[in-house]
């Protein structure tokens, strides 16, 4: 195994939380909502430093449960690196304009390379309404590293606001003793509750330095 493949799969693990269950892209930090019954979604995107490709479909699965699986690659040098994550997310008690969500999420990543890495973790939300039209989400996990056998913390922590089609975002995340990073984010809607298209920039820390990233995307929601 390459010492540089090792700090790939460990800072990927946090830009590579589930886009299946994340909260509405580009936002790294997951909130305590799920899909309607019977909805489902289609989320694509794309980054730069380091590179990602993904497309990640989403459904819900029951009542307060949804699962998906997202499928891409993922840059090391010259070199795409296939990964998938599977991940299910389910809701304790959903977010409300007058009270707080909880929630919890699971998942498993893996990326195939110089030898597979392979990713669990599981992550505890909470979702807080600041107001009509803002709310605040904090996350609070463990990631097992298939390739060390190590645990570690993880956290994530953002803010987003939205105006009529618009919305802003603004967060934090990091992985206690490998990585940290930052991300300010904006969505704007095409066609209400149907398409969404987005777009983020940041910052990651680790081990190999401070790398920028930016990223687009868009989300597709349908029913089945």
């Amino acid at each position: 195994m390459s010492n540089r493949f090792a700090r790939l799969c460990a800072a990927m693990s946090l830009l590579l939380l589930p886009p299946a269950v994340q909260a509405g892209r580009p936002l790294v930090t997951d909130d305590a909502a799920v899909l309607a019954p019977g909805d489902c979604q289609i989320e694509a995107s794309a980054s730069r430093g380091p590179g990602q490709r993904w497309l990640a479909p989403t459904c819900n699965v029951a009542e307060n449960w949804e699962a998906g699986v997202g499928v891409g690659n993922v840059r090391s040098g010259d070199a795409y690196h296939r990964a998938i994550v599977i991940g299910a997310k389910t809701v304790f008690r959903p977010l409300s304009d007058d009270g707080v969500g909880v929630g919890a999420s699971l998942s498993e990543q893996r990326i195939a390379g110089p030898e597979t890495s392979r990713d669990q973790t599981v992550n505890l939300i909470v979702s807080v309404p600041l107001a009509a039209w803002a709310h605040a989400h904090v996350n609070a996990g463990v990631i097992r590293h298939g390739m060390s056998h190590q645990r570690a913390g993880t956290w994530a922590a953002a803010i987003e606001a939205s105006h009529g089609r618009g919305g802003l975002s603004v967060e934090t995340f990091g992985e206690r003793g490998a990585s940290r990073g930052w991300q300010a984010g904006t969505r704007w809607t095409l066609v209400d509750d149907v398409l969404d298209l987005d777009a983020g920039y940041g910052e990651l820390h680790d081990s190999a330095g401070r790398r920028r990233f930016a990223t687009v995307g868009l989300t597709y929601v349908f029913q089945r």
